[in-house]
């Protein structure tokens, strides 16, 4: 089903006779220009131009339920740009159009010179009506009038006898666009370079086979989302549109975006128990992927869902759900085209923005057809200012604002054609170029008087908020009242949601919101979703409930999330319930104490996930929540060492150890083993590896240790025991370190997979020290095993790296080559900068006994930069050594030496 619009410029013959053929020939131009012009914002597609007519087509190549109304809204728009072309190119006589309009079904092919052709019948019922029409005209067909009946006024039936039709035709004339279908066709302005450069990066993924990163920047109501809707409006149907929308369904606030995505591709619902999310998981994965990956790609998405199956260890979260989600979209991008969409990236969390970059680059399964496309404000490059350097095909799109030509078009566009051109220009330029600041103004007019601009009252508010705030002002008291309800939402909500606030809310009611333009109804799940049409607009709609109801509001919401299991989303309401009550009294400590609560339990399963940056925003804003710190106790102990190890993660060690020694302090204080055991275990691996000194990171373990098994938790203290062994290890004191890791061994419980690996690869590093080469080896193996079937990939990579440096001892260095290869891969995907220096040095020295200088030379040089970055003290000194071997290897005995003084004095800040 098509639309197709003959548009007809009248006597331009009569023009040629009256103008100079040179002027003529200008105005002619002008007029096809501007009637190309509305079609395209509108949708339609320019088929030909035929003399002094032009033939459109809307519903090409994806039909959409509304394209006969953006057609005849085109056809209004072509006729009146014809009339301001008239008055602007200063003629005598006014231009006037015929145009004609139907719908129905029509075949489409390729012209001999690669042109579109659609053809059938509608076509030639749309150009008979065209024929039919008096001049200023628009005549619509049955079909068209059928589609469009309550959404435009028509004029009196007509019937036409047209040539090669048996029966007359019946045409109905349009008089104009009711004020509600103006509103929702408001046409896509000003932005056709912008259109250009999105459909050729599709266009470059599809061909390529290499995805495309495009990320469109630009202030609030700029017209992001308007351009990713145009772009998805004009997609073939064959292309999946995947949109990384958050919502609280799922497992993780981090990864909501993907499990909105994922839970749309396999149809999963809310409610839906763990085996049918199974189910649906392994048959959407058993179509996209190949069959050697569904049981580890099932597993990895099922993390979304909240399917882990009770593990305690989650450190390989973050990695199994990002290598999940990639071998998915791989799967689906192998063979055709893919868009994903992510709006309001500057609000996501470090580890998904992490994965949008992956997502962007070129993957190591074969063909990747994905359009990556992200919309962001400008915080977002602030933030991360290297966004979208790893990707090959990168694009950065910035917004500006329309131009004043542009937003005086739009606003006669989204006034329905009942604002002047005065009018008009003010609107315009108190908007700035700012398309939402024009669209809002013009509702706010078309509110009043049934849907007709008065511009003889008009009295424009200052600013966009001042705007939204009048228009919110103007609804009904009961729809007013329910669009603070809707604000209260972080995101979406469905219709159990929002009665749990207010029982008597009604669908209608929520609709009616719709089409005051405040709600968006989404339908991607089974259930259907609303959310506030814009940030702005919500801000304004939150910003006028009273604190009173928001904290009652707030503390609904976070019930109803901690009911369902999702305790991050719970902390959030219940921190801005805390806002609300500090406001009211900030003595009341109540609400604040619940939300410092839940924000530490938030930050710990951050931390435990390696979120290390979510963790460290929760963990800050829980301290916020506390109080005076004269009244901290245990709660702020925890906090303290949860945000010390994520910083000691993220390698910025000074924040590290001004956290963990405070919260040493406060664990002391209120004697919290939990706590005490947590910050000393980090304190002394600080203490080894960044400050130099073995004696103090001793007397810590030991601290650690005691504390750990005063708490009475084995996986306490199996930890506490992996920390401390390195102190004799240090000092070259292998038999105390192997009796401490054998201890930790045997402590581990069997589902402990982390600790035992982890115990494994420190005792086979310890073996290759006591120059049991073959007993290195043989545990390396079997700590492999382990990492593998757990899929922890920093597990599997210092397994890796350990293997290849018992291979290379044993003189088997080719055979090592590729397992350093493996972790090094694992850790620059993973961002771990000191492990993948230490492998990069060890590979290094593994080439330089090759005769590979210059590969050793480039690995060691990238391991020293790294370990100076870092403020390590460990590597540059054997690193310093091993690229003075090098030198000596080309006979350089100058550079040699130089090196060899660098590695004595590097050694001598080294750990003693």
């Amino acid at each position: 089903m098509v639309t197709v619009l003959f548009a007809d410029l009248v006597d331009s013959t009569g023009l040629a006779q009256r103008l100079d053929p040179e002027r003529a020939r200008e105005i002619l131009g002008s007029f096809f220009d501007a009637a190309a012009e509305e079609l395209n914002t509108l949708r339609g597609r320019t088929e030909k131009f035929i003399g002094d007519a032009v033939m459109a087509v809307f519903g090409l190549p994806t039909v959409h339920e509304d394209d006969a109304l953006r057609a005849v809204r085109a056809g209004l728009a072509i006729r009146g740009r014809a009339r301001r072309l008239t008055q602007s190119a200063g003629l005598a006589e006014p231009l006037q159009v015929r145009i004609g309009i139907e719908s129905g079904e029509a075949a489409t092919g390729l012209g001999p010179a690669g042109q579109l052709l659609v053809t059938g019948q509608v076509v030639n019922v749309a150009a008979r009506l065209q024929a039919a029409a008096v001049p200023g005209q628009i005549l619509a067909g049955s079909t068209t009038h059928a589609l469009t009946t309550t959404k435009v006024s028509y004029g009196r039936r007509r019937t036409v006898k047209a040539k090669g039709f048996d029966t007359s035709l019946e045409a109905y004339p349009v008089e104009g666009l009711t004020p509600r279908s103006a509103r929702r066709t408001i046409p896509f302005v000003g932005r056709s370079s912008e259109q250009a450069i999105l459909g050729q990066s599709l266009g470059l993924a599809s061909t390529t086979g290499k995805p495309v990163l495009v990320t469109v920047v630009g202030e609030p109501g700029i017209g992001k989302s308007r351009l990713a809707e145009e772009l998805a409006a004009g997609m073939s149907a064959a292309v999946p549109i995947l949109r990384g929308e958050s919502r609280t369904f799922a497992d993780t606030a981090t990864f909501s975006p993907i499990a909105a995505i994922v839970g749309d591709l396999a149809g999963i619902n809310q409610d839906d128990p763990p085996e049918t999310v199974g189910r649906r998981l392994r048959e959407l994965v058993g179509v996209a992927c190949d069959p050697a990956e569904v049981d580890r790609t099932v597993e990895r998405l099922a993390l979304l869902f909240g399917l882990s199956e009770g593990r305690r260890e989650e450190s390989a979260f973050v990695h199994d759900v990002q290598a999940g989600f990639i071998t998915l979209i791989d799967g689906l991008a192998r063979d055709h085209p893919v868009l994903l969409l992510f709006e309001d990236a500057h609000m996501l969390k470090p580890a998904m923005l992490d994965l949008i970059e992956r997502l962007g680059s070129k993957g190591r399964r074969g063909p990747g057809r994905a359009l990556v496309l992200v919309l962001a404000r400008g915080s977002l490059l602030e933030e991360r200012p290297a966004w979208g350097s790893s990707s090959s095909n990168a694009v950065l799109v910035r917004l500006d604002p329309l131009s004043p030509a542009e937003s005086v078009h739009l606003v006669r566009q989204a006034g329905g054609g009942q604002i002047g051109d005065k009018q008009a220009t003010e609107i315009a330029r108190r908007a700035g170029g700012n398309p939402f600041f024009i669209i809002e103004t013009t509702g706010m007019l078309m509110s009043q008087g049934s849907g007709r601009a008065r511009p003889d009252r008009m009295v424009l508010p200052p600013t966009v908020q001042a705007v939204v705030s009048a228009r919110l002002d103007a609804l009904a008291p009961r729809l007013r009242e329910l669009s603070r309800l809707a604000a209260v939402f972080m995101y979406s909500f469905d219709i159990p949601a929002i009665k749990a606030l207010d029982e008597t809310v009604a669908q209608a009611e929520l609709e009616q919101l719709q089409d005051a333009e405040v709600l968006v109804r989404d339908d991607m799940g089974a259930n259907p979703s609303w959310r506030i049409r814009h940030a702005t607009l919500k801000e304004v709609a939150y910003g006028s409930l009273p604190k009173r109801e928001r904290l009652r509001l707030h503390r609904i919401i976070a019930q109803q999330q901690l009911d369902s299991g999702h305790r991050s989303w719970a902390a959030d309401h219940l921190e801005l319930a805390a806002f609300a009550s500090l406001d009211l009294d900030p003595n009341e400590r109540a609400a604040p104490d619940a939300a410092a609560d839940a924000l530490l339990v938030a930050g710990d399963r951050a931390r435990r996930r390696m979120e290390s940056r979510s963790a460290i925003d929760r963990y800050e804003r829980a301290l916020a929540m506390a109080g005076p710190e004269k009244q901290w106790g245990v709660r702020e102990a925890r906090v303290l060492a949860g945000m010390g190890e994520s910083e000691y993660w993220l390698g910025d060690y000074p924040a590290a150890i001004e956290s963990l020694r405070r919260a040493v302090v406060l664990a002391e204080e209120h004697d919290d083993s939990f706590a005490l055991t947590l910050a000393l275990r980090f304190l002394g691996d600080i203490a080894i590896n960044y400050e130099a000194d073995v004696d103090k990171a001793e007397q810590l373990h030991e601290r650690s240790l005691v504390a750990a098994e005063r708490l009475g938790d084995p996986w306490a203290v199996v930890r506490s025991l992996l920390f401390a062994g390195w102190v004799p290890w240090t000092r070259q004191r292998f038999e105390e370190s192997e009796a401490i890791w054998r201890r930790a061994l045997a402590m581990a419980d069997p589902d402990d997979s982390w600790a035992r690996a982890r115990a494994l690869t420190a005792l086979s590093i310890n073996r290759s020290e006591m120059n049991d080469k073959d007993g290195a080896l043989e545990l390396i193996e079997e700590a492999s095993r382990i990492a593998e079937e757990r899929g922890d990939q920093f597990s599997v990579g210092n397994t890796a790296v350990q293997k290849a440096r018992s291979l290379d001892d044993l003189g088997r260095r080719e055979e090592a080559l590729p397992c350093f290869d493996r972790g090094i891969a694992i850790f620059a995907d993973l961002g771990a900068r000191w492990e993948l220096a230490d492998a990069r040095a060890a590979k290094g020295i593994a080439e330089r006994e090759l005769g590979r200088l210059d590969q050793a030379e480039e690995d060691l040089r990238f391991a020293i930069r790294i370990a100076e970055e870092l403020g390590d003290r460990q590597l540059p000194g054997w690193v310093w050594r091993a690229l003075a071997k090098v030198s000596e290897k080309r006979g350089d005995k100058a550079e040699a030496e130089e090196r060899y003084r660098r590695s004595r004095e590097a050694e001598s800040r080294g750990p003693r």
